[in-house]
């Protein structure tokens, strides 16, 4: 009789069962290589984030910077005025101290010198121009402030216009950063087979 062949195992593919599932060191392997895949994303969007927030800071940062330009203008300003106004009021005071006197000794030298109806005439006319003076000055003052006034509000508002410019450019650069840095992890994201992942 010739000789009996020997029935040998059929082999199944490596590592899976016979009905087609994984094995448990497959699963296991699968389920490493998923969490690494996650926490690789989570590290992403972790350092993206940090990013993110340190611009945020910074931006944030130049705006306070800038506001405290602006403070400093106003500030500046309302020193200047409040110097103004302070130096026309003792202005103001010392000339109607000095009408006051003036009216003073006239009354007296009337009433001393009554018959003296020159000298009376003369210390009048001594009034009449110290008024005219002080009506001057007060005058030239008035129009000094209102002219200052419209000086710094020119200067403010040049300030603010400057400022506001320079906010809008810096946010511009901003969203564009952002659009490209999102752009970017969403493609690294899908090299790593998350296509469908959104930041």
């Amino acid at each position: 009789m010739p000789p009996k062949k020997k029935k040998g195992k059929k082999k199944g593919k490596k590592g899976k069962k016979g009905n087609g599932e994984l094995s448990v060191k497959d699963q296991f392997n699968k389920t490493l290589k998923e969490m690494d895949s996650l926490k690789h994303e989570l590290e992403t969007r972790t350092e993206l984030a940090r990013r993110n927030m340190a611009k945020s800071e910074d931006l944030k940062r130049k705006v306070t910077e800038w506001e405290n330009v602006v403070q400093a203008e106003k500030d500046e300003k309302l020193s200047i005025s409040a110097d103004m106004v302070r130096q026309y009021k003792t202005m103001q005071s010392t000339m109607a101290l000095r009408i006051h006197m003036l009216e003073t000794n006239l009354e007296h030298l009337q009433q001393k010198l009554g018959a003296t109806q020159k000298k009376l005439e003369q210390t009048e006319r001594e009034k009449a121009k110290l008024q005219q003076q002080y009506d001057d000055t007060v005058g030239r003052m008035e129009r000094d402030m209102v002219d200052m006034e419209g000086k710094y509000e020119f200067i403010l508002n040049e300030s603010l216009d400057a400022i506001m410019g320079k906010l809008e450019i810096s946010q511009e650069r901003w969203r564009k950063t952002c659009e490209l840095v999102q752009l970017g992890n969403i493609k690294k994201l899908r090299e790593f087979g998350l296509p469908h992942l959104e930041l």
